[in-house]
């Protein structure tokens, strides 16, 4: 059966097609051109000798901060000479700079792959919310240093303007992905609404990597669903 075009207010949401019958979007085209872009731009910037040391240096910021990132901690966790580091990264700030830029880009990308496997779950905003709990409490089991970097990036775009483009972008892909979950659910101001639901998993997720409790993924379900409950609620 042919899909009728996106409704007016989902237009700039999708490039897609919205389908009534099974309630589902043909969703972000344009993301997946942008993914493909991204990399290309990231694989440009990221040579395959530097992609060891952005990963060794994020480690490093995972479990020291950004004070234990220097030249011979970055070679000693990579397993490469100091001179092998100096000479991609001559100073310690250029080092530091591109590991969190190389975090964020690789977190926009799992971010926007995790918004297109979530799709499908939109419609049902309590199985959106329960997926999206699940997956960031593996992350944070498995792989909470490369959290922690982007943290630190957020901090480091406070300070220096050459990391805010790709902290927005990071902000602008969550909040597409909240947004569309949200219009769906029958929100009065998706894109406002999208924003206090991105704020508000950012600062959960902060506050489990620097308090863990076993608990989490049981609170922050709840707690969103009650967030989001509130916002649809105001009509």
């Amino acid at each position: 059966m042919p899909s009728t075009p996106c409704p007016q207010g989902l237009a700039r949401l999708s490039s897609g097609t919205y389908s009534p019958e099974n309630r589902t979007f043909v969703l972000y085209n344009n993301i997946a051109a942008t993914d493909v872009n991204m990399t290309g731009k990231t694989d440009q910037k990221t040579s395959d000798r530097e992609r060891p040391l952005m990963e060794a240096t994020i480690r490093i910021i995972g479990r020291k901060g950004l004070d234990g990132v220097t030249h011979r901690a970055v070679a000693a966790e990579a397993d490469m000479s100091v001179g092998a580091v100096t000479h991609h990264f001559g100073t310690r700030d250029a080092l530091v700079d591109a590991a969190l830029d190389y975090a964020l880009a690789r977190e926009v990308g799992r971010l926007r792959a995790l918004a297109l496997s979530l799709q499908s779950k939109a419609f049902d905003v309590e199985t959106w919310i329960e997926s999206l709990v699940s997956w960031y409490s593996r992350e944070l089991k498995t792989q909470a240093e490369i959290h922690i970097a982007c943290y630190e990036a957020f901090l480091a775009a406070s300070r220096s303007p050459a990391h805010r483009p790709i902290v927005v972008e990071w902000f602008e892909t969550w909040r597409q992905s909240a947004e569309l979950a949200l219009r769906a659910a029958g929100s009065s101001d998706p894109p406002g609404h999208a924003s206090l639901f991105v704020s508000a998993l950012i600062g959960i997720l902060l506050q489990q990597l620097a308090a863990p409790r076993r608990g989490f993924q049981k609170e922050a379900k709840a707690a969103l669903s009650e967030l989001v409950g509130r916002l649809i609620a105001k009509k």
